[in-house]
């Protein structure tokens, strides 16, 4: 068998002001370098390359073509103009990157993913839309016998999160566009805890910058040590974070925002322990399909289904709200509940639940109240 070599390279930018070391093999193949294919994603190259000792992940299995390898693939490079020549690197083909990014759309489509996995579940998301339009794009240019430049139409449609947030006002203390934390706190109108909370839980994805005493000095800073971020990093807590901003903006990059909004994940993963416990017997199920869509908790023997809304929901497409709940309405009754609600005012909600009909447990204006309450059951909306 002959050894696969990378005998021609080349620089690719799919995402503006990313650049991705690109190869073709001696057997025709394309591939992208290891650390290519991660800033592609938008993820960390260790995280990548550990992927392949814990192959398939769980969050990703349901989506991946069954047989897909994970394993290395080491190739010579030979192509004179790559500055790697003479070494052997880690590289992943178009089918395993395909894979990747289509398994990361549809687990962030179906709230598989983690937390620290919801970045890259939207770059990829924001990477397919823009493929499939440079695809049509390309293919009517050339059937009209144009020879349209492919990276520079995938750059075009690709929504530029970074150009977007300064669209939306963001601007940076520091020079070189780097922002501070209050920076942040003030265009997505969060408490700098909930800031430094998101940033703990997204340490391998986020590197803070340390800012020398010169720069901190030439903003009127005071403190003797303080951290700077870039823009890119400021977009991924932005687009990350449930906040009002942050949605608005993932309406731009994604569209209507219904699909992608889910209550705080811990505070799902709770209602699951009790539910499992209060409902053992009733055959519950969780993220469970009625057509199109998913709803977080079906009981089976009751014919009842139950959605967990946190503050997001109150920005919800309305339109699309109202449709999913006719559909589930037409053979279940359906209780809408606040992730901070009592166990006692749910059942409450429950027990006046008939089919055909949606009981709300909440109401939009309480949404916008980030402080736990615990609604009146006489107080609900019956539809």
């Amino acid at each position: 068998m002959t050894e696969r070599k990378a005998v021609y390279y080349g620089q690719v930018e799919l995402i503006p002001g990313i650049t991705c070391d690109g190869y073709v093999l001696n057997d025709d193949t394309a591939v992208m370098s290891e650390r290519g294919t991660a800033d592609l994603l938008g993820m960390n190259q260790m995280a990548l390359n550990r992927m392949k000792t814990n192959w398939p992940q769980k969050t990703l299995e349901p989506f991946i073509d069954k047989g897909l390898s994970m394993k290395t693939n080491l190739v010579e490079v030979v192509a004179k103009n790559s500055p790697y020549q003479g070494r052997k690197i880690v590289v992943y083909d178009s089918h395993i990157i395909e894979n990747l990014i289509r398994a990361y759309s549809l687990a962030l489509a179906s709230h598989s993913l983690r937390t620290n996995q919801r970045h890259i579940g939207d770059r990829c998301v924001t990477l397919i839309c823009s493929l499939v339009r440079t695809a049509l794009e390309v293919a009517i240019k050339q059937a009209c016998g144009l020879s349209p430049n492919i990276q520079q139409t995938v750059q075009k449609n690709y929504i530029d999160a970074v150009k977007l947030i300064k669209d939306f006002g963001f601007t940076c203390t520091a020079d070189d566009d780097i922002a501070i934390k209050k920076d942040i706190t003030q265009f997505l109108n969060v408490p700098e805890s909930t800031l430094n909370s998101f940033l703990r839980k997204h340490k391998n994805d986020i590197q803070p910058i340390q800012l020398n005493s010169a720069t901190i000095r030439s903003f009127g800073g005071k403190a003797s040590r303080m951290n700077g971020y870039h823009l890119d990093d400021v977009t991924k807590i932005a687009l990350g974070m449930d906040s009002v901003i942050g949605i608005e903006l993932k309406k731009q990059v994604f569209g209507q925002i219904g699909s992608f909004a889910k209550p705080d994940t811990s505070a799902e993963v709770q209602w699951q322990k009790v539910l499992s416990s209060v409902f053992e017997g009733f055959d519950l199920h969780f993220n469970y399909p009625i057509g199109p869509y998913k709803v977080d908790f079906f009981v089976a023997k009751l014919t009842l289904v139950l959605e967990c809304n946190g503050y997001c929901h109150r920005y919800y497409d309305a339109i699309q709200e109202k449709q999913r709940e006719k559909l589930i309405t037409q053979k279940y009754s359906l209780v809408r509940f606040h992730h901070q609600i009592s166990l006692e005012t749910l059942f409450n909600g429950i027990l006046q639940a008939k089919p055909g009909t949606m009981v709300k447990l909440y109401d939009l204006e309480q949404l916008g109240q980030e402080m736990p309450f615990n609604l009146n059951p006489l107080n609900a909306q019956i539809a």
